[in-house]
Protein backbone atom coordinates (compact mmCIF):
# COMPACT_ATOMS: atom_id res chain seq x y z
CA UNK A 1 0.00 0.00 0.00
CA UNK A 2 3.26 2.28 0.07
CA UNK A 3 1.62 5.71 -1.43
CA UNK A 4 1.91 9.47 -0.56
CA UNK A 5 -0.96 10.67 1.09
CA UNK A 6 -2.42 13.75 -0.19
CA UNK A 7 -5.76 15.35 -0.23
CA UNK A 8 -8.06 15.22 2.42
CA UNK A 9 -8.41 12.25 4.96
CA UNK A 10 -11.58 9.99 5.16
CA UNK A 11 -13.77 10.79 8.25
CA UNK A 12 -16.32 9.30 9.89
CA UNK A 13 -18.74 11.46 7.88
CA UNK A 14 -17.74 9.43 5.40
CA UNK A 15 -18.19 5.77 6.57
CA UNK A 16 -21.67 7.03 7.50
CA UNK A 17 -22.63 8.37 3.59
CA UNK A 18 -24.45 5.76 2.43
CA UNK A 19 -22.44 2.60 3.07
CA UNK A 20 -23.96 -0.30 4.55
CA UNK A 21 -21.62 -2.35 6.67
CA UNK A 22 -21.23 1.01 8.72
CA UNK A 23 -24.82 1.73 8.90
CA UNK A 24 -26.00 2.35 12.22
CA UNK A 25 -22.82 1.66 13.80
CA UNK A 26 -21.56 3.94 16.98
CA UNK A 27 -20.25 6.79 16.09
CA UNK A 28 -17.31 6.52 18.80
CA UNK A 29 -16.43 2.90 16.68
CA UNK A 30 -16.47 4.68 13.80
CA UNK A 31 -14.49 7.61 15.04
CA UNK A 32 -11.91 4.85 16.40
CA UNK A 33 -11.51 3.25 12.66
CA UNK A 34 -10.86 6.46 11.48
CA UNK A 35 -7.78 7.63 13.86
CA UNK A 36 -6.65 4.26 13.77
CA UNK A 37 -6.44 4.15 10.17
CA UNK A 38 -4.70 5.38 7.42
CA UNK A 39 -6.28 7.38 4.27
CA UNK A 40 -3.99 6.54 0.63
CA UNK A 41 -4.97 8.27 -2.43
CA UNK A 42 -3.85 6.08 -5.63
CA UNK A 43 -3.65 6.75 -9.34
CA UNK A 44 -5.22 4.28 -11.99
CA UNK A 45 -3.74 0.41 -12.31
CA UNK A 46 -1.86 0.85 -8.90
CA UNK A 47 -1.60 -2.38 -7.38
CA UNK A 48 -2.77 -2.22 -3.79
CA UNK A 49 -2.34 -6.06 -2.58
CA UNK A 50 -1.13 -9.21 -4.13
CA UNK A 51 -2.45 -12.48 -3.81
CA UNK A 52 -0.25 -14.43 -1.06
CA UNK A 53 0.75 -11.16 0.33
CA UNK A 54 -0.04 -11.47 4.71
CA UNK A 55 -3.29 -10.28 5.31
CA UNK A 56 -2.74 -7.52 7.97
CA UNK A 57 -4.95 -4.88 6.56
CA UNK A 58 -8.92 -4.31 6.06
CA UNK A 59 -9.41 -1.72 3.14
CA UNK A 60 -12.86 0.41 2.71
CA UNK A 61 -12.75 1.98 -0.89
CA UNK A 62 -14.00 5.57 -0.30
CA UNK A 63 -14.13 7.13 -3.88
CA UNK A 64 -12.68 5.06 -6.80
CA UNK A 65 -13.22 1.54 -7.98
CA UNK A 66 -10.86 -1.71 -8.43
CA UNK A 67 -10.64 -5.00 -9.76
CA UNK A 68 -9.95 -7.80 -8.34
CA UNK A 69 -8.42 -10.43 -10.10
CA UNK A 70 -6.45 -13.94 -9.90
CA UNK A 71 -3.16 -14.90 -12.10
CA UNK A 72 -3.27 -17.87 -13.78
CA UNK A 73 -0.20 -20.07 -12.83
CA UNK A 74 0.30 -21.69 -16.26
CA UNK A 75 0.93 -18.16 -18.43
CA UNK A 76 0.38 -15.44 -15.68
CA UNK A 77 -2.83 -14.46 -17.45
CA UNK A 78 -5.28 -12.68 -14.98
CA UNK A 79 -8.96 -13.23 -14.48
CA UNK A 80 -11.44 -10.83 -13.36
CA UNK A 81 -13.56 -11.98 -10.40
CA UNK A 82 -15.33 -8.76 -9.57
CA UNK A 83 -15.06 -5.24 -9.72
CA UNK A 84 -15.69 -2.66 -6.62
CA UNK A 85 -16.76 0.85 -6.91
CA UNK A 86 -17.11 2.84 -3.91
CA UNK A 87 -18.46 2.58 -1.16
CA UNK A 88 -16.84 -0.86 -0.54
CA UNK A 89 -15.08 -2.59 1.40
CA UNK A 90 -12.28 -5.24 0.40
CA UNK A 91 -9.90 -7.52 2.22
CA UNK A 92 -11.75 -8.26 5.52
CA UNK A 93 -11.95 -12.32 4.80
CA UNK A 94 -8.71 -13.34 4.62
CA UNK A 95 -8.13 -10.84 7.68
CA UNK A 96 -10.52 -12.72 9.83
CA UNK A 97 -9.27 -16.10 8.68
CA UNK A 98 -5.73 -14.65 9.31
CA UNK A 99 -4.67 -16.33 6.08
CA UNK A 100 -2.68 -14.80 3.00
CA UNK A 101 -4.87 -12.68 0.69
CA UNK A 102 -6.30 -15.02 -2.00
CA UNK A 103 -6.65 -12.25 -4.76
CA UNK A 104 -5.16 -9.66 -6.10
CA UNK A 105 -6.66 -6.02 -5.94
CA UNK A 106 -5.79 -3.17 -8.38
CA UNK A 107 -7.42 0.36 -9.08
CA UNK A 108 -9.28 1.10 -12.25
CA UNK A 109 -9.31 5.30 -11.69
CA UNK A 110 -8.37 7.12 -9.28
CA UNK A 111 -9.05 6.00 -5.59
CA UNK A 112 -9.31 7.28 -2.25
CA UNK A 113 -8.54 4.29 0.50
CA UNK A 114 -9.01 3.94 4.16
CA UNK A 115 -6.10 1.24 5.78
CA UNK A 116 -7.30 -0.14 8.73
CA UNK A 117 -4.81 -2.58 10.93
CA UNK A 118 -6.26 -6.12 10.92
CA UNK A 119 -6.61 -5.93 14.78
CA UNK A 120 -8.53 -3.28 14.61
CA UNK A 121 -11.09 -4.91 12.57
CA UNK A 122 -11.44 -7.72 15.01
CA UNK A 123 -11.47 -5.50 17.82
CA UNK A 124 -14.31 -3.60 16.28
CA UNK A 125 -16.31 -6.66 15.46
CA UNK A 126 -16.06 -7.89 19.10
CA UNK A 127 -17.24 -4.04 20.08
CA UNK A 128 -20.36 -4.17 17.54
CA UNK A 129 -22.87 -6.99 16.98
CA UNK A 130 -24.55 -4.97 14.66
CA UNK A 131 -21.29 -3.64 12.59
CA UNK A 132 -20.57 -7.48 12.73
CA UNK A 133 -23.94 -8.39 11.43
CA UNK A 134 -23.44 -6.03 8.55
CA UNK A 135 -20.45 -7.23 7.26
CA UNK A 136 -21.58 -10.62 7.68
CA UNK A 137 -24.22 -9.63 4.91
CA UNK A 138 -21.66 -7.68 3.37
CA UNK A 139 -19.81 -11.08 2.79
CA UNK A 140 -22.53 -13.19 1.91
CA UNK A 141 -23.56 -11.12 -0.98
CA UNK A 142 -20.24 -11.59 -2.52
CA UNK A 143 -20.43 -15.07 -1.78
CA UNK A 144 -23.58 -15.07 -3.69
CA UNK A 145 -21.82 -13.24 -6.52
CA UNK A 146 -18.91 -15.28 -6.80
CA UNK A 147 -20.86 -18.44 -6.85
CA UNK A 148 -22.57 -17.76 -9.60
CA UNK A 149 -19.43 -16.36 -11.32
CA UNK A 150 -17.98 -19.75 -10.71
CA UNK A 151 -20.43 -21.14 -12.49
CA UNK A 152 -20.11 -19.12 -15.21
CA UNK A 153 -16.53 -19.85 -15.82
CA UNK A 154 -17.08 -23.67 -15.84
CA UNK A 155 -20.56 -23.51 -18.69
CA UNK A 156 -20.79 -20.31 -20.15
CA UNK A 157 -19.18 -19.96 -23.76
CA UNK A 158 -16.55 -17.15 -24.27
CA UNK A 159 -19.16 -14.80 -25.64
CA UNK A 160 -21.78 -15.20 -23.40
CA UNK A 161 -18.93 -13.97 -20.70
CA UNK A 162 -17.81 -11.52 -22.75
CA UNK A 163 -21.34 -9.74 -22.90
CA UNK A 164 -21.58 -10.18 -19.63
CA UNK A 165 -18.07 -7.97 -18.58
CA UNK A 166 -19.28 -5.63 -21.09
CA UNK A 167 -22.60 -5.14 -19.36
CA UNK A 168 -20.23 -4.82 -15.77
CA UNK A 169 -17.89 -2.23 -17.63
CA UNK A 170 -20.99 -0.55 -18.42
CA UNK A 171 -22.74 -0.71 -14.99
CA UNK A 172 -19.49 1.28 -13.95
CA UNK A 173 -18.25 2.96 -16.45
CA UNK A 174 -21.32 4.11 -19.23
CA UNK A 175 -21.98 7.33 -20.25
CA UNK A 176 -24.25 8.00 -22.73
CA UNK A 177 -23.73 9.60 -25.62
CA UNK A 178 -25.17 9.82 -29.76
CA UNK A 179 -25.11 6.59 -30.79
CA UNK A 180 -25.30 4.18 -27.39
CA UNK A 181 -23.34 4.39 -24.31
CA UNK A 182 -19.58 5.01 -24.11
CA UNK A 183 -17.70 2.97 -21.82
CA UNK A 184 -15.51 5.76 -20.70
CA UNK A 185 -11.74 3.88 -19.58
CA UNK A 186 -9.39 2.29 -22.28
CA UNK A 187 -10.02 -1.74 -22.84
CA UNK A 188 -7.63 -3.48 -25.07
CA UNK A 189 -8.41 -7.03 -26.53
CA UNK A 190 -5.69 -8.39 -24.41
CA UNK A 191 -7.43 -6.41 -21.10
CA UNK A 192 -10.41 -8.36 -22.24
CA UNK A 193 -9.03 -11.55 -22.95
CA UNK A 194 -6.94 -11.60 -20.00
CA UNK A 195 -9.85 -10.71 -17.84
CA UNK A 196 -11.69 -14.26 -18.90
CA UNK A 197 -8.47 -15.67 -19.08
CA UNK A 198 -9.16 -16.68 -22.64
CA UNK A 199 -6.71 -16.27 -25.92
CA UNK A 200 -7.16 -13.47 -27.78
CA UNK A 201 -8.16 -14.61 -30.76
CA UNK A 202 -11.54 -15.72 -29.07
CA UNK A 203 -12.37 -11.98 -28.05
CA UNK A 204 -11.41 -10.85 -31.39
CA UNK A 205 -13.67 -13.57 -33.16
CA UNK A 206 -16.64 -11.90 -30.65
CA UNK A 207 -15.94 -8.30 -31.03
CA UNK A 208 -15.94 -8.63 -35.04
CA UNK A 209 -19.28 -9.98 -34.74
CA UNK A 210 -20.68 -7.40 -32.63
CA UNK A 211 -19.19 -4.32 -34.79
CA UNK A 212 -20.41 -5.90 -38.07
CA UNK A 213 -23.82 -6.35 -36.40
CA UNK A 214 -23.65 -2.60 -35.14
CA UNK A 215 -23.48 -3.68 -31.35
CA UNK A 216 -20.40 -2.37 -30.78
CA UNK A 217 -18.27 0.20 -31.95
CA UNK A 218 -14.83 2.09 -31.08
CA UNK A 219 -14.16 5.34 -30.20
CA UNK A 220 -10.58 5.73 -29.83
CA UNK A 221 -9.48 3.37 -26.78
CA UNK A 222 -12.99 3.08 -25.99
CA UNK A 223 -15.88 1.20 -26.94
CA UNK A 224 -19.46 2.40 -27.56
CA UNK A 225 -22.41 -0.46 -27.23
CA UNK A 226 -25.13 0.87 -29.93
CA UNK A 227 -26.99 -2.19 -28.36
CA UNK A 228 -27.49 -2.94 -24.69
CA UNK A 229 -30.11 -5.36 -25.21
CA UNK A 230 -28.23 -7.03 -27.61
CA UNK A 231 -25.14 -7.99 -25.07
CA UNK A 232 -28.21 -8.46 -22.21
CA UNK A 233 -30.08 -11.33 -24.40
CA UNK A 234 -26.80 -13.02 -24.91
CA UNK A 235 -26.37 -13.83 -20.78
CA UNK A 236 -28.31 -15.76 -18.09
CA UNK A 237 -30.94 -13.07 -17.07
CA UNK A 238 -30.35 -13.95 -13.33
CA UNK A 239 -26.78 -14.47 -13.36
CA UNK A 240 -25.48 -11.39 -10.92
CA UNK A 241 -23.32 -8.87 -12.29
CA UNK A 242 -19.38 -8.90 -10.59
CA UNK A 243 -20.01 -5.33 -10.06
CA UNK A 244 -20.39 -4.64 -6.93
CA UNK A 245 -20.91 -1.26 -4.56
CA UNK A 246 -23.24 0.33 -1.70
CA UNK A 247 -26.50 -1.14 -3.73
CA UNK A 248 -25.87 -4.74 -3.83
CA UNK A 249 -28.74 -5.48 -1.48
CA UNK A 250 -31.25 -3.93 -3.61
CA UNK A 251 -29.22 -5.35 -6.67
CA UNK A 252 -29.94 -8.87 -4.47
CA UNK A 253 -33.13 -8.73 -3.75
CA UNK A 254 -34.60 -7.85 -8.09
CA UNK A 255 -32.51 -10.90 -8.82
CA UNK A 256 -33.47 -13.64 -6.52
Amino acid sequence: MANKRTHRDITVADLEANVPVFHGVDRWLLESMVNQGKTYHHPAEQLLLQAGQSADTFFFLQRGSVRVFCHLPQDGREVAIKLFRAPAVFGEMECLVGIPYLESVSTLEPSSILALPRQVLLDSLAASALFANNLLRDLAARLCIASQYERALAFDDVTSRLAALFLNYIDFYGLPVEGGTLIRISLSQEQLANSLGVGRRSITRALKQWTDAGTISKRGRQFVVADKEALTKLIDPKMLRITYDANWSSKLSNKM
